[in-house]
């Protein structure tokens, strides 16, 4: 047996048995979807150009009686596909083929184990609606899933059967309920498929992806590593203030302290967040900083609105003092006492609690705080806060 997508010697004993011819030349065809990589026979034999399904020795006119051995390389495919069985012609020295035949049954080959997916190019952070690749905010190169053999090795490039198989790309964890669009399903070729188009139009923290081929192993399945869609991201000049909006919350960010050159990431929603002891009506809003490369800046603070319709905040009547900040950092910060606690959000634990006022600490220790509360005309809330790092908030 072969297993499927890995290369195999197969060792032919081949005999001219008519007294009368020599024998000039043989053809070896591998079994449908098979594909020779290299063939040797006696010395002096020629072969013809590899890889192929066939190859064809030209060998130095064996006489009657003449026994050699023919050690032909082939790879099995990843999804075979019709007869599994070795062919064989040839020609002797009056051009004649009829006389070329086994001596047993022909040659069968089963094909074992099934090969598998990966994904060797990772998606990176970038804004709905916007090309998902390797690098932050649609920069980078194309994500990439990777065909491996039985035996988990990459496969071969040569292999005909690396090229010209469909791989599915889909959404599988989907914290924003989003669409995935673009080019879902192409061809591998050499053995990877490139998906360089591929969006999502809404806003998550912890989409993931997986990657799917027919006949291809099922488990466990080719998942990519956590990434997330920014409503928006927007570069900085001496500030940053991109505002993102829905029908019950606006949120918007300046940033004190990051360089021309960054960039600002703001989303609303595909994000769940709660506080202990606080009813929250808002949309989740995740801020942050990042540089060119998506990396975080550290340090990094900013000046943040959230503001929650008039219609929500009828849904939750309360005293203004009472509409707080529910928070999440990845470091600890000072909560109100009774509602901190820890939350899980794309793989990465955080830090929860309400905002204590900016009144209780000093300028030169700055900490996440509530700055205001404020009505809106029309009888929404607007809080403003300060902000640091990459935090989830809402009110």
């Amino acid at each position: 047996p072969s297993a499927a997508g890995t290369g195999q010697v197969y060792a032919f004993q081949v005999t001219n048995n008519d007294p009368h011819e020599y024998l000039v030349s043989l053809t070896f065809t591998a079994p449908t979807d098979f594909v020779i990589t290299a063939a040797s026979g006696p010395s002096g034999t020629s072969v013809s150009t590899l890889p192929a399904p066939s190859v064809t020795l030209n060998l130095p006119r064996e006489p009657y009686g003449s026994t050699f051995t023919v050690d032909v390389t082939a790879l099995a495919p990843c999804v075979p596909a019709g007869s599994q069985v070795w062919g064989v012609s040839g020609v002797d020295s009056r051009w004649e083929t009829h006389e070329v035949h086994w001596s047993s049954s022909p040659l069968s080959v089963p094909v074992t184990g099934q090969c598998s997916l990966a994904f060797t190019g990772q998606p990176a952070q970038t804004a709905v609606n916007s090309d998902i690749l390797t690098g932050f905010n649609s920069t980078g190169f194309p994500l990439a899933v990777q065909l491996f053999d039985a035996s988990n090795d990459a496969l071969n490039p040569a292999d005909f059967s690396a090229s010209g198989i469909p791989v599915t790309v889909s959404i599988q964890a989907n914290p924003g309920d989003g669409t995935l669009s673009g080019a879902t399903t192409v061809d591998s070729s050499k053995g990877v498929a490139d998906f360089g188009n591929l969006q999502i139009d809404k806003p998550g923290a912890g989409y993931d992806l997986v990657a799917t081929a027919s006949g291809f192993a099922s488990g466990p399945p080719a998942t990519s590593s956590l990434f997330t869609v920014a409503g928006l991201i927007q570069l900085c000049g001496a500030t940053c203030s991109p505002p993102a909006q829905s029908t019950a919350t606006t949120a918007t960010s300046i940033t004190t302290s990051s360089a021309s050159g960054d960039f600002a990431a703001l989303s609303l929603g595909g994000v769940s967040l709660t506080c202990n002891h606080y009813t929250a009506v808002s949309d989740t809003a995740t801020f942050g900083v990042f540089n060119s490369s998506g990396g975080g800046i550290a340090n990094a603070s900013a000046t943040a609105t959230l503001t929650i319709s008039p219609s929500a905040v009828a849904s939750s009547p309360r005293p203004l003092i009472f509409w707080q900040v529910c928070y999440a950092a990845q470091t600890p910060f000072p909560v109100i006492p009774g509602t901190g606690g820890t939350t899980t959000i794309a793989g990465t634990t955080y830090q929860t609690g309400l905002l204590l006022p900016c009144v209780l600490f000093s300028p030169s220790h700055p900490q996440p705080c509530l700055i205001s509360q404020r009505y809106t005309t029309g009888g929404g809330v607007k809080l403003t806060f300060v902000a640091f790092g990459d935090p989830y908030y809402r009110g």
